[in-house]
């Protein structure tokens, strides 16, 4: 064959030319790595930084970090980030207390506020874009998620909350649960009444006239009474997820972290009766009573919904109001039979209710019901026995009341759980009329020699609705105030629900130019689906730790504290 290549073609490539094809090359790659990382943030994976505690502590903003004088437990709490805070003002004054979430004791704060350098940055979280992006029922946004999205007041800057309520449905809050039904379940008559509260708050958004708006007022007035009573018998509690309420529980109380000094304010486990059998020792609880009846330990402590990060007094006192008392609890221990004999049980109260799970070494197992009132009459729900039981070796025993739902866990199995034809809401009671104050939880035993180590109560998470103390609540959603979701609206939630400016709180001025454009299709207290960035999934970079071996750098936490990274749940 004739070689028909020209002599350029034949020549070496000379010294000079590689080079100058390498540098070209390589600033190729790297412009198409740019893209690529640009791609990558704008449609599958962007980093966020939390600048406040409004989901505290699930998430956490410009905090400090403190061990409590008085029970050791350590526990973060929010300093003013001038560059990022809403609140504008610094977080600490002579006013400001760091109170421990266990113990609640009021830490002083002069010593570790923000001006001696001990700020650390808010969590570095990791945001699935493009699974909000393809949607769908599968991918697109689900009730618990926490979502990132951009806020209605300027449509730029971003927050992040758990979404509560999704489109088609309405929803409200009452006595700190979250209740929905879906719009097609309601009657035309319902679904009209909430259509013109909705119309009745644009219309004040929208300066609209007097006449209409004093008109429209008084008919959803007379008309709203007849559509509560509908929601009454047609809303359902909006359970959360077992991964959401995994991080949702609050200690109340760790007894592996006794205060040292107690006084009224500090919780305690406290035997009934002069001569009781039980001993409340330093991070146990004994029962010696063989042949003894019934005899109990109450954990005297404030049952509510407080949040350790809230250091300014107006915070706390919304958090701890008398109004919000946590009846949603859980206790759980290791418990060590001494004797085969006798049983062991835990009691939780919500209202008139009292439920108690209890254990036997025999492995009987059982749910009972009782009232408040009346405790001596009780009724059995469910009962098992449990297979292989071991009653020789230490045993983890949970007992929870959330959501409307009673579960009895044994060795983190749960073996018994109530149903909703067993236990379910009233919501026209519970609607109208003010929770008592939760009774103490209590652990009881008889005829039998137990030892409960590493024993704690948690409380729920309790979601604020209208109070008179809240200057700034606009009660969407809130109790006695429904919102109706509308196609591709969402309702938002800050786990900080004391210091969180959330769907409930977003008033007039609170909606941007972005919004307004919108007119009437766009409704207050919630997030419009196009507004949505994406699902929160990882820690990937909590406050770093600190070193003073580098003096230079002792300020600053550089080093990676890979103990507290973690999955959002």
């Amino acid at each position: 064959m004739t070689d028909r290549s020209t002599k350029a073609d034949r020549e070496p490539v000379t010294a000079g030319q590689a080079p100058q094809e390498t540098v070209r090359e390589t600033f190729d790659s790297i412009v198409i790595a740019f893209i690529l990382a640009f791609v990558f943030r704008a449609f599958i994976i962007e980093a966020f930084v939390i600048p406040t505690g409004s989901m505290a502590a699930t998430l956490n903003g410009a905090h400090g970090n403190m061990i409590c004088e008085n029970c050791g437990w350590e526990f973060a709490y929010g300093l003013n980030d001038p560059n990022n805070s809403p609140r504008g003002i610094g977080a600490f004054d002579e006013q400001s207390v760091a109170i421990c979430q266990n113990c609640r004791y009021a830490n002083d704060t002069r010593e570790t506020n923000d001006a001696k350098r001990n700020q650390k940055s808010g969590d570095r979280i990791l945001v699935f874009k493009w699974p909000f992006d393809f949607g769908g029922e599968l991918l697109g946004p689900k009730r618990w998620d926490v979502v990132v999205f951009k806020t209605p007041s300027d449509g730029t800057t971003n927050f992040i909350k758990r979404l509560a309520g999704l489109p088609n449905e309405v929803l409200q809050i009452i006595d700190g649960d979250v209740y929905v039904v879906p719009t097609e379940e309601l009657s035309e008559e319902c679904l009209t009444t909430l259509e013109q509260a909705r119309h009745l708050k644009y219309l004040r958004r929208a300066n609209g006239d007097a006449n209409e708006l004093a008109q429209l007022g008084q008919d959803v007035s007379e008309s709203m009474g007849e559509a509560l009573a509908e929601l009454d018998k047609k809303m359902h509690i909006a359970r959360k997820t077992d991964l959401a309420q995994k991080v949702l529980w609050k200690v109340a109380y760790n007894h592996d972290y006794p205060p040292k000094e107690i006084d009224n304010d500090q919780p305690q486990w406290v035997a009934s009766g002069d001569e009781s059998a039980w001993t409340v020792g330093n991070r146990t609880l004994s029962y010696n009573g063989i042949g003894q009846p019934d005899q109990r330990v109450e954990l005297h402590a404030r049952l509510n919904g407080f949040c350790a990060y809230n250091t300014l007094r107006r915070w706390i006192n919304r958090s701890q109001d008398r109004h919000h008392p946590v009846s949603d609890l859980r206790v759980h221990f290791v418990l060590e039979f001494k004797e085969k004999s006798g049983v062991v049980r835990a009691g939780l109260s919500k209202r008139d209710d009292l439920f108690i799970g209890e254990i036997a070494p025999d492995g009987t197992a059982k749910i009972l019901r009782t009232s408040v009132q009346n405790p001596a009459e009780s009724t059995e729900l469910c009962s098992t026995r449990i297979p292989n039981f071991d009653a020789d070796r230490k045993i983890e025993f949970q007992f929870e009341n959330v959501d409307y739902r009673v579960e009895l866990t044994i060795d983190g199995k749960t073996i018994l759980a109530t149903n909703d034809n067993q236990y379910a809401p009233d919501l026209a009671t519970l609607r109208q009329t003010q929770p008592p104050t939760t009774p103490p939880p209590y652990i009881e035993a008889a005829n039998t020699s137990v030892e409960l180590t590493h024993v704690v109560v948690d409380v729920d998470q309790f979601y604020i609705s209208n109070n008179a103390r809240l200057p700034l609540v606009t009660n969407w959603g809130t109790q006695n105030n429904p919102i109706l979701l509308r196609e591709d609206e969402f309702f938002m939630l800050g786990d900080n629900t004391a210091q969180s400016k959330d769907s409930r709180l977003w008033n007039y001025e609170d909606v941007g130019p972005h919004l307004i454009g919108r007119g009437e299709s766009y409704q207050q207290g919630t997030v419009p689906r196009d507004q949505l960035i994406g699902r929160a999934f990882f820690v990937y970079w909590p406050s770093g730790l600190r070193t003073s071996l580098i003096p230079f750098l002792k300020d600053q936490g550089w080093i990676p504290n890979f103990g507290n990274m973690r999955w959002i749940r």
